[in-house]
């Protein structure tokens, strides 16, 4: 049997020794440190929301959420004059690279071993959400996670 601090143990190291992931200064399991308004950074919190199901084959979905800073754009003028405030719009161009890196790193099954059980996990949905409690659009990347539970 795999437990979820495992799963969310063998994602870190995978995010950590990866090219691009990997160099994203702030990699956390379960939640990111606060962030202020013009502070925020990149960052990637992997998360585990609904367990695992450990039966003779456990199944899980865990998510890595990789977080990018939203580009502040300054105000307009209005025909009256006067100034709106900035505003903040996703950084699209670093969404996509890196949604296009996630894809080709992890559409293929990702296989490995921890503790004598076999895993494997790739790519289930990809998507992009708004948080504008941190300023920053994400990645939400749900992982479809498995492990073989018997031994041989």
């Amino acid at each position: 049997m795999i437990s979820g601090s495992e799963i969310k143990d063998i994602l870190y190291e995978v995010v950590k020794s990866d090219p691009v992931l990997g160099v994203i200064p702030e990699i956390a399991k379960d939640v990111h440190a606060p962030v202020k308004e013009g502070s925020a950074g990149e960052r990637v919190v992997i998360v585990l929301p609904g367990g695992v199901d450990n039966g003779q084959f456990s199944r899980s979905f865990p998510r890595v959420c990789i977080y990018v800073p939203d580009c502040v754009s300054a105000g307009s003028t209005t025909l009256a004059g006067s100034t709106t405030g900035t505003y903040y719009r996703p950084d699209g161009a670093r969404l996509k690279a890196i949604e296009n890196h996630c894809i080709e790193r992890f559409r293929s099954s990702v296989y490995g071993s921890r503790n004598g059980n076999v895993y494997l996990f790739g790519i289930d949905e990809i998507e992009t959400e708004d948080d504008p409690e941190t300023w920053s659009h994400f990645l939400n990347m749900r992982l479809r996670f498995e492990t073989v539970n018997t031994k041989l």
